[in-house]
């Protein structure tokens, strides 16, 4: 990056002639065709405050910065700003909306412009040109930096200008902020945080920022960014704005009306298959097509709830001798293991009544027609995958790499049946599974240039192109096709327009990622996507033993009660068995709780799948944030463990052992505990170049085995390497017991380890794998030695080596700890109303603290009162007794309301009209309950259905119900209040 000269916003006096004209038809436009600040008039004044009506607002010029303000509608306000030019020529990615000619009065004073506009109104410092935004009615929303609020710098990338930018703001005190993705952490308000903005594995970046103060911004700006909130205010930075800054202020009269303006500015998420809303079954994978229909049967054998079964990577080929194929993700299957994907769905789809989803990447391999008609036009990148080496990333910035791309995957997946897809590694991931986001940038930025541009300038958005091509592509079958869900593992604001919803990457099962989870899809949401999904009991599995560690089946069933409260509903993972069934003999208690949340799932789907209406036509949110529906609740703003889902239920997930305690971390072995062959304190270690000990590099000896390389204390790279990161270890000597009893000793590394103790193979992991321990036990006597190796190879990933054992002492600490396990838990219910426990009935009132304990199979769930739920039956798959009867709970305490929503859950029929509404009204004086007219029909509605009424009551009191045959007319249910039982 080349720097050139450094422009800040001056402060200058009000000088010149004012432009502009009170004729809106002749007022000009503020931007070309492009969607890009045209240059201000030469004429007049150069040097002091000068501005002119635009058709779509206003634009001034101060100080070498051109400025304007643009109106997209009641509440949304485009600002942008550059020095002199724009050097950009694309419209925006992300903005579908257009600017409107603004019903627009300016009212001019001696030192401010103060634009009123429908929803919203921004004064312009004539001294500074910073903005400050309030709402329709006058009060303070927020208010750019008074001196130098927009800061850009000239800089030269890649050979082309551009602008490195600073954009500072002012915030009043009392206000949190959400949302921009989800960065792996377990808080979400951001006030005195630090946000870096790039995409990783575990990273999901969404440049949308929401305040309790019921505004929000967006940033249009592609490239890293990051965001700061100090004492003195709050900023965010772009490596590289071309068009200067540029970013849009939303103004709700809530905070669901926050979200529905980013929803109008960057397009509405349409309806996923109903199907989309039930369990999706997957993991690190079905190796065969024998295989993956087994797990279906039993799936219907044992009458356990599913909907998808999900086919992972290398169903296109494999490896052989340590080389992989170079049929990567080029849309084919492996004959010998998937000999008749056709004769698969059609099984799937006929007597398994279960659709498939199948994993893509954007990795092609060389050695498919996919990859040769890609390359005809020149539209994969040079840099060789990680894992692959034969296989490149496709230029999804071209319309033309789209469409090749999208070609393919129909012929090679939904012509056979592939119902949905799971586009994996959409960061774009290049040189390795990274979490880290330095490593990350640096593999994206090796690809070069784009279609578009720099990758420097396009750092994070590749997911909402690759995305886009798959929607378009299935969008042109029209209203009949069947309906697109697509799973990535990036996002970018807009994206939900395109049917594909994030998941957040290849997480690590443990209580501390569980809590991360809950804050980061609560983010996620809160940044405008309405759909987000994780890998319910983490991917990566570090407890021994896997599914047979206690402890870490009752974190997989913890995990599970929070998976059926998220938008989408998925079990996934590697390392260990995870099926549900697997369960019901080896902890019946697990199996218990997996089965009872996910029927509640299912008889939850009324519920759910009119919320999702809801996401669709009003930019509704189903997992909330507490401060979307409390943001004046100062108490709530900081709980991060703690959501609302959809108007009626108070979710919170418990996340900490209860029966089964977490054995701490094994020790790292003392120097002292270890001797080299000659007898000195340690371990003796050799450095070879290649992953197979193929060259000798540098010898030492090692006096503490714990590497994170090249963090410190090492500070480089393995000695005698030359930068090398791809490289083989070999540790030789003894290890000596500090105690009599049983010790675990093992080995934590990521890559591939093995260890021998006393010349025997005790633990072989060979593979790519990230960070995990494995161990092996055995009865030592204190001071007793044993002979030890260790060998090691590194290459993709954290590069972590640790010799390490679980002593006796640790397993008596186990034992203390187990006995100190709670199994009591808090929730504190917001205020301005009463809440319900779904489990017991009892009622609490709003504003308490109450906790109690919790059994396996039951969680914090409370529902507040006055609302309206929807049950359905206990069914097996999404489409099975379309017209059973369904069980309207109410809740009483307050007026309540809900819309049921039908339509045929296949096609977008809907979007032409062909769905049906049902407006539910609770008036909680009268007990009664007014269920309107039908409005609507589709082709297939269950016409006449059994309406179960229950008005639910606490455990001493005797319930109500009533049942009526509903057939669409309006009726009124009177329902007596409860009564005390005897």
């Amino acid at each position: 990056m080349k720097r050139r000269d450094l422009f800040g916003l001056v402060a200058l006096a009000s000088t010149g002639p004012l432009l502009g004209t009170t004729q809106a038809a002749t007022l000009p436009s503020a931007l070309d065709a492009a969607g890009q600040l045209t240059a201000f008039p030469a004429d007049g004044p150069q040097d002091g405050f000068r501005w002119r009506r635009v058709a779509e607002g206003l634009q001034f010029r101060l100080g070498g910065l051109t400025k304007a303000v643009l109106f997209y509608g009641p509440g949304l306000v485009r600002v942008i700003a550059h020095l002199g030019v724009a050097h950009t020529a694309q419209p925006s990615l992300v903005v579908v909306a257009r600017p409107r000619a603004a019903a627009l009065e300016v009212r001019e004073e001696a030192d401010t412009l103060r634009l009123v506009a429908p929803g919203v109104q921004v004064v312009v410092d004539k001294r500074s040109g910073a903005l400050t935004f309030l709402d329709g009615e006058g009060r303070l929303l927020i208010r750019e930096r008074e001196q130098a609020p927009t800061e850009l710098q000239q800089v030269e990338i890649a050979g082309r200008p551009s602008h490195a930018l600073a954009q500072h703001f002012s915030l009043t005190p009392d206000e949190s902020l959400y949302g921009l993705g989800q960065y792996n952490e377990p808080y979400m308000d951001y006030r005195g945080r630090d946000v870096l903005m790039v995409q990783t594995n575990i990273g999901i970046v969404v440049p949308f920022l929401v305040s309790t103060r019921r505004w929000g911004l967006l940033w249009d700006v592609y490239s890293k960014m990051s965001f700061s909130d100090r004492p003195g205010g709050t900023t965010f930075r772009a490596e590289s704005a071309p068009g200067g800054a540029d970013y849009y202020l939303v103004a709700g009269a809530d905070m669901d009306g926050v979200i529905a303006g980013y929803r109008q500015l960057t397009g509405a998420a349409p309806m996923f298959p109903k199907a989309a809303f039930g369990l999706f079954m997957s993991k690190e994978r079905y190796t065969t097509q024998q295989q993956l229909l087994d797990v279906v049967r039993r799936f219907r054998a044992e009458s356990f709830p599913l909907d998808y079964i999900v086919q992972d990577w290398q169903y296109w080929g494999g490896e052989k001798d340590g080389v992989w194929d170079g049929k990567w993700s080029g849309m084919v299957w492996d004959r010998e293991r998937f000999p008749d994907p056709a004769a698969m769905t059609r099984e799937l789809h006929g007597p398994l009544h279960t659709r498939l989803m199948v994993s893509i990447w954007p990795s092609v391999g060389n050695d498919t027609a996919l990859a040769r008609e890609l390359d005809a036009q020149g539209l994969r990148f040079e840099p060789l995958h990680w894992i692959s080496k034969r296989a490149r990333i496709y230029d999804a910035f071209s319309p033309a790499g789209r469409r090749i791309y999208f070609k393919h995957v129909k012929q090679g997946l939904l012509d056979v049946g592939v119902d949905a897809l799971w586009m994996d590694g959409t960061e774009v991931e290049v040189g390795g599974a990274a979490h880290d986001p330095a490593e990350v940038e640096a593999d994206i930025k090796r690809l070069g240039r784009n279609a578009l541009g720099d990758f420097t300038r396009y750092l994070n958005v590749y997911s909402l192109l690759t995305t886009r091509g798959v929607y378009e592509g299935q969008r042109a079958a029209g209203p009949d096709g069947r309906r697109v869900f697509t799973l990535t593992r990036s996002a970018w604001a807009g994206q939900q327009r395109y049917a594909a919803l994030p998941w957040s990457g290849d997480t690590e099962s443990s209580w501390a990622s569980l809590r991360a989870q809950i804050a980061g899809g609560l983010n996620v949401a809160m940044a405008g996507l309405p759909y987000w999904s994780q890998d319910t009991g983490g991917f990566f599995v570090n407890f021994p033993e896997g599914e047979r560690n206690p402890a870490w089946r009752e974190l997989y069933a913890r995990w599970n009660q929070f998976g059926i409260f998220n938008p989408i509903y998925r079990i996934h993972g590697t390392s260990v068995e995870r099926e549900p069934y697997m369960f019901k003999t080896m902890d019946p208690a697990v199996y218990q709780s997996l089965r009872r949340a996910a029927q509640l799932r299912y008889q939850l789907l009324p519920y759910i799948y009119s919320l999702a209406w809801r996401a669709t036509q009003e930019g509704y949110l189903m997992m909330r944030g507490l401060a979307m529906d409390f943001p004046d609740q100062a108490a709530l703003r900081k709980v991060d463990d703690t959501y609302m889902f959809g108007p009626a239920f108070l979710v919170q997930p418990i996340t900490r052992p209860m029966f089964h305690a977490v054995l701490p971390p094994p020790a790292t072995i003392p120097a002292t505990q270890l001797r080299t062959p000659d007898g000195q304190n340690g371990l003796a270690l050799a450095y070879f170049d290649g992953m197979n000990f193929e060259q000798p590099a540098s010898r030492t000896v090692d006096t503490v085995i714990e590497h994170r390389w090249p963090d410190p204390p090492l500070g480089s790279v393995p000695p005698g390497l030359g930068g090398l990161m791809r490289f083989s270890a070999r540790w030789t000597g003894e290890v000596i017991a500090a105690e009599s009893g049983e010790h675990e000793i093992g080995v934590e590394g990521d890559d591939g380890f093995r260890l021998w103790l006393d010349d025997e193979l005790v633990v072989d992991d060979w593979n790519l794998g990230p960070p995990r321990f494995k161990g092996h036990r055995l009865t030592l006597r204190a001071g007793q030695r044993l002979k030890l190796r260790i060998d090691y190879f590194q290459e993709t990933r954290g590069r972590l080596l640790r010799l390490a054992w679980r002593t006796p002492s640790q397993a008596r600490e186990l034992v203390e700890m187990r006995g100190r396990l709670d199994r009591r838990q808090e929730t504190l219910l917001p205020q301005g109303s009463d809440w319900v426990d779904f489990w017991t009935g009892q009622r609490h009132a709003g504003g308490a603290r109450v906790a109690r304990d919790y059994p396996l199979d039951e969680f914090p769930l409370f529902v507040r009162a006055g609302a309206i739920v929807p049950f359905g039956p206990a069914i097996e798959h999404t489409g099975q007794d379309l017209g059973a009867p369904w069980e309207i709970r109410i809740y009483p305490g307050a007026d309540g309301r809900f819309v049921l929503y039908e339509d045929d859950g296949e096609t977008y029929r809907y979007e032409r009209g062909e769905r049906a509404t049902v407006a539910l009204r609770w008036d909680d004086a009268g007990r009664s309950l007014h269920i309107g007219a039908r409005e609507g029909r589709f082709p297939g509605l269950a016409t006449r259905r059994e309406l179960r009424v229950r008005l639910m009551a606490s455990a001493d009191q005797v319930e109500q119900t009533r049942t009526v045959q509903y057939q669409g007319q309006a009726l009124t249910l009177s329902i007596d209040p409860p009564s005390r039982r005897s």
